[in-house]
């Protein structure tokens, strides 16, 4: 790989938190243990192929997604729950079925009610007929 030692593990953090999963429920789709997957995430283990493959397709992330040199993680489309605050808005990502649901994150309310961190921003899109939604970004 020609990732940089320390970047990856950031990157999936963030690619698992804005799917909204924790680490145990990434462990669990990817059939391994929650242990491993922090080693990866605080960067204190390198996975191995059968690993990264297993990460990145419990994420619906290529291996190059998520490991790879990309400076972002590819966007996320979610529909969103309430509206957003507009670009650039915290929003927390939920699974639902095969979607995702983006709760916008205002102030300190969400943190109060028990919500993780922001796992990304929005980018609102609407298309005529189709509805609005929100593309998720987040730092690689």
């Amino acid at each position: 790989m020609t990732e940089t030692t320390g970047t990856a593990g950031p990157r999936l953090r963030l690619a698992r938190q804005a799917r909204g999963f924790s680490q145990q429920q990434l462990a669990w789709m990817a059939g391994m243990s929650r242990q491993a997957v922090s080693a990866v995430e605080a960067g204190h283990s390198d996975p191995s192929l059968r690993v990264a493959f297993a990460l990145a397709q419990a994420l619906g992330m290529t291996v190059e997604e998520l490991f790879g040199p990309a400076d972002l993680a590819p966007p996320v489309a979610a529909i969103p729950v309430a509206p957003p605050e507009g670009p650039g808005g915290r929003v927390l990502l939920a699974p639902v079925g095969d979607r995702f649901v983006a709760l916008p994150l205002r102030g300190d309310a969400a943190a109060g009610m028990g919500f993780v961190a922001a796992g990304g921003q929005a980018a609102i899109s609407s298309r005529p007929g189709a509805g609005t939604t929100v593309t998720i970004s987040w730092p690689a």
